[in-house]
This record gives C-alpha cells, structure tokens and sequence, in this order.
C-alpha cells in the first residue's frame, strides 16, 4: 500500500477553498494529471455523486470515481472504481490563520508489475502531489477564483 500526503496554506477562506476544490470540474486547473472532468450522475453535488476524470497517469486513461465522503468545508473522499490503481484521494480543508490549510491524501494498492514498483511510485506521487497543491495555491491566491 502506497500512502501519501501534503499540506499547503492557501490565503483564500475556507469556503472558498473547499467551493473551488469540491467542484469536480475545477479538478483540471490544478490537478495536472486530470484532462477533462465530466460528471455522469444527477442531483446535487455531493456524497454519492460519480464522475469520469481523463487522466494522463503512464497515458491517457479513463478513471470513473465517486465521492464516498463529503463534509461542507472539512472533508471530501473520492474513491475510484475503474481506472488506473484506484486510489483513494481524500481532500481535508482546516481553518489557519486568515487563510486554509489544505491537505491532499492518497492511498493506493498497486497491482501486478506496479507491486514491484512501489518504492519508486511512492516518491514520484509525493512529488507531484507536492506540485499539485502549489499549483492549487497559485490559481486560488492569483487568479481570484
């Protein structure tokens, strides 16, 4: 099992952190291994809902997940059902000091020749988890979303 997880203060409310990053499709503009972002349940957003990311992860792949957790400005878990290695992602948003402090979490159970891989995996998803909460740091403190 590969677990791993990153932290960034971002000076924005927690609301709007949480508005910004629970809205799935906003998924593209920080996260850069998700191309597109499209939803394929109805009804409100939230627990339950389900979405298909494109991703580009060792090639463009389709991932189907859904949103196993969904707590207003606290928490939202999305666990993928098809799609490469099916990782759990959980989203945590904490009130600091006059901004947020967001934490990006995956768990994922690498199978097959991946197994085999996992040292290196595990430094390469630090990393570009790492980059994808500066990335989201940069939109939200300088593009005003």
């Amino acid at each position: 099992m590969i677990r791993i997880a990153a932290s960034q203060t971002i000076a924005r409310p927690i609301e709007d952190v949480f508005a910004f990053v629970s809205d799935a499709t906003n998924e593209p503009k920080w996260h850069t291994d998700v191309l597109e972002v499209s939803r394929t349940s109805n009804g409100p957003a939230g627990a339950g809902s389900t979405f298909r990311w494109v991703v580009d992860v060792m090639g463009r792949k389709d991932m189907y997940v859904w949103v196993a957790g969904f707590e207003p400005n606290r928490c939202e878990i999305i666990q993928a059902t098809a799609g490469p290695m099916l990782p759990m992602i959980t989203y945590l948003f904490e009130a600091h000091d006059s901004g947020t402090r967001f934490t990006r979490s995956v768990e994922v159970q690498p199978a097959g020749l991946f197994r085999l891989m996992q040292p290196m995996l595990r430094g390469m998803m630090a990393k570009r988890n790492a980059g994808f909460l500066e990335n989201l740091k940069h939109v939200l403190e300088n593009n005003g979303n």
